[in-house]
Parts: C-alpha cells; sequence; structure tokens
C-alpha cells in the first residue's frame, strides 16, 4: 500500500503541472500570467503596498518585485503614489485599468474552473475548496514560524 504523504506528494507535483499547462491551454490571456495576476489580486484585496510589503506577501526578492512592477506600470495596471505617512516612500496601486482587466481574467477563470468541476455537486466543491484555502494557510504558517526560528 502507498504512503499517504507519497500520495499527496506526487497529486501536489502533477496538480502544479497540470494546472499550468491548463492555463496556458485555455486562458492564455496576453497581459496576464501567473504573477501578474497574484500581484494585481493582492494590490485589490490589500490595497497599495510599498514595494517590501509586496515582496515579501508574495515571497519575491525585491528586484524581482521591482522589475515586474515595472512591467505592469508600463502596461497601465497599476500606478505609484505617494506613501500620505512618508513623502520618500513609493506605493503601488491597482488601476482602474488593472482593476477592469483583472475583473475579465477571474471572471474567465472562474468560469473555467466551473465548467471543469461540473460533474462535481456543490459539497465536493466547496470541500475541495476549504481544503486548499486550509492548505495554503498551513503552508504559509509554517513558512512564517520557519522565519521565526531562523
Amino acid at each position: 500500500m502507498e504512503n499517504l504523504f507519497s500520495i499527496i506528494e506526487r497529486e501536489i507535483a502533477i496538480f502544479g503541472r497540470r494546472a499550468e499547462a491548463i492555463r496556458i491551454a485555455y486562458l492564455n490571456h496576453k497581459e496576464i500570467d501567473r504573477s501578474t495576476y497574484l500581484l494585481l489580486r493582492l494590490l485589490l484585496d490589500e490595497g497599495p503596498l510599498a514595494i517590501k510589503s509586496l515582496a515579501d506577501a508574495l515571497h519575491l526578492d525585491i528586484s524581482t518585485a521591482s522589475r515586474q512592477t515595472a512591467a505592469l506600470e508600463g502596461k497601465g495596471f497599476v500606478e505609484r503614489l505617494s506613501d500620505p505617512s512618508d513623502a520618500r516612500v513609493k506605493l503601488l496601486q491597482i488601476t482602474e485599468f488593472g482593476r477592469s482587466e483583472l475583473h475579465t481574467f477571474a471572471k474567465a477563470r472562474e468560469e473555467f474552473y466551473a465548467k471543469l468541476l461540473e460533474d462535481w455537486n456543490e459539497d465536493e466543491c466547496r470541500q475541495f475548496g476549504e481544503s486548499l484555502a486550509r492548505f495554503n494557510r498551513t503552508i504559509e504558517a509554517r513558512r512564517l514560524e520557519r522565519e521565526k526560528s531562523e
């Protein structure tokens, strides 16, 4: 009998690969890739953020976050503004255009997953969503525990 955690490890690896392949095949939005989606969602959910806060929240180094946000700024998805508490600090916020593009893309993702899971009943979908959310919270909690112990 296969070890339970061996199954979980393998299925997560397969999930990651298939999720990316399906995103490319069915949700190929020219301007919004996974990184853009996560950055825009964070700015939408959290409001304006300094680049360091953005990088920390997404587990990126500052140079990567700066490069990605500069590209988003060039596309008109985000804009910089001064921090009201410290004018030396620049905050990034999602623009109305970025909000609109994100909404369109998120809606397409929701429709895609609804179609993909059309054979699942509502309870199965809810349980899956709740389990994924719990799994993600567990990962974040363990990451924070590790950072504190270092």
